[in-house]
């Protein structure tokens, strides 16, 4: 069963690889504190020339104000980009005035098109685009943006520095990279991965051009879409988040 797991997992976060310059890294609401860590590192080693924090309030804000507090750090406000400034102020000594901001949003699709009118706003107009995101969001959240920003049309790339792969689905998940451990509950990991394939489907309750319409089509390898069926047989979930 693991092996389907992590089959699924992989074709989700769709890491690819990240060369030379962008102009832009965005940071899209999620649960986990390491993403910030690494939009920093990225600008300080001069990956990146701006830096953008998208989110709201979603479901995602508490499971990143938790895992903020399990790291000892106390963050304020309510939005997800605002518990990513307190934590770039705690631990970088950078204010609010480094990043392009965005507190709105509430969902991919609200990351994608209110980003780029704060974009509109700054009077930019980036050709290479970096994605951070939970990685199990990433094949989306690229295929949103790439809809919603089709005006300007940069390339954008996804940044995943670590898949989460497991190794034991039990009580708890455990991770084969420690590091990640305790960062997502079961449920709500359970509730990433199996929700995720429904919403990439293009059919009538999927994301794409024959459903709700926010993604164009995507393909579903049969390897990937057998494991998330074999998945959906073993685990009870919730989709709803």
């Amino acid at each position: 069963m693991i092996q389907h797991w992590n089959t699924v997992i992989e074709y989700l976060a769709e890491k690819e690889q990240t060369t030379g310059n962008y102009d832009l890294a965005i940071l899209a609401g999620n649960s986990l504190p390491y993403l910030a860590d690494e939009l920093i590192h990225l600008y300080e080693d001069g990956t990146v020339e701006t830096m953008m924090l998208v989110g709201g309030i979603g479901h995602a804000t508490p499971f990143l104000q938790k895992n903020f507090k399990d790291l000892g750090v106390q963050v304020s406000g309510s939005s997800e980009t605002e518990f990513y400034l307190d934590y770039f102020k705690q631990r970088y000594h950078l204010d609010k005035e480094s990043f392009l901001i965005e507190t709105r949003s509430t969902n991919s699709g609200e990351n994608a098109r209110f980003s780029l009118n704060s974009i509109s706003e700054a009077k930019l107009n980036p050709t290479r685009v970096l994605l951070l995101q939970d990685p199990i969001l990433q094949k989306r959240i690229k295929a949103t943006f790439e809809k919603e920003w089709r005006a300007i049309n940069p390339v954008f790339t996804n940044h995943v520095p670590i898949i989460p792969y497991v190794k034991a689905v039990e009580n708890s998940i455990i991770f084969e990279n420690e590091e990640l451990n305790g960062l997502w509950s079961k449920e709500y990991f359970l509730s990433l991965v199996l929700g995720e394939i429904p919403r990439l489907k293009n059919d009538e309750k999927g994301y794409g051009p024959n459903g709700l319409n926010y993604i164009e089509a995507i393909d579903i390898p049969k390897t990937v879409y057998q494991s998330y069926e074999k998945l959906c047989q073993a685990y009870d979930y919730d989709t709803n988040r």
